[in-house]
């Protein structure tokens, strides 16, 4: 179970929660400083590729990503490589570019992967830090 709202000094948190409510397997919740959902994923690209695979029933949501590449490119991520679920990202040469946020960026939908399309020629270093949303 997870549930944004604030936490005890009134920050926004994503607070989640193990266990059934029962005496036996009570709630157990943590913080999203101390999550245990945050996944990672790191891919180097040439060409367009899948980034995250799909996972069924769950949403994939971006909360980090950095991108580097050897040469001018652009790129943008797709769910399911139907529709896009980021605008397009300019790269420079040799550039790097960081972006977080952490409510998401952006995510795939239920039980789709998210893929990236690159455009121009270039090697191209894609890290993210996502979540797996149900």
């Amino acid at each position: 179970m997870a549930l944004f709202g604030r936490d005890a000094n009134g920050n926004d948190a994503y607070i989640e929660a193990s266990g059934d409510g029962t005496t036996a397997s009570g709630f157990v919740t943590y913080h999203d400083t101390f999550t245990r959902s945050l996944k990672f994923r790191a891919v180097n690209l040439t060409a367009s590729g899948d980034v995250i695979p799909a996972v069924a029933g769950a949403k994939l949501r971006v909360m980090s990503l950095l991108i580097s590449a050897s040469a001018a490119c652009s790129l943008k991520f797709q769910t399911d490589a139907a529709a896009d679920v980021s605008g397009t990202i300019y790269i420079p040469a040799n550039g790097t570019v960081s972006i977080s946020n952490p409510l998401g960026l952006f995510e795939a939908d239920t039980s789709d992967k998210l893929n990236a399309v690159l455009s121009g020629t270039a090697n191209v270093g894609i890290t993210l830090g996502y979540r797996e949303v149900v």
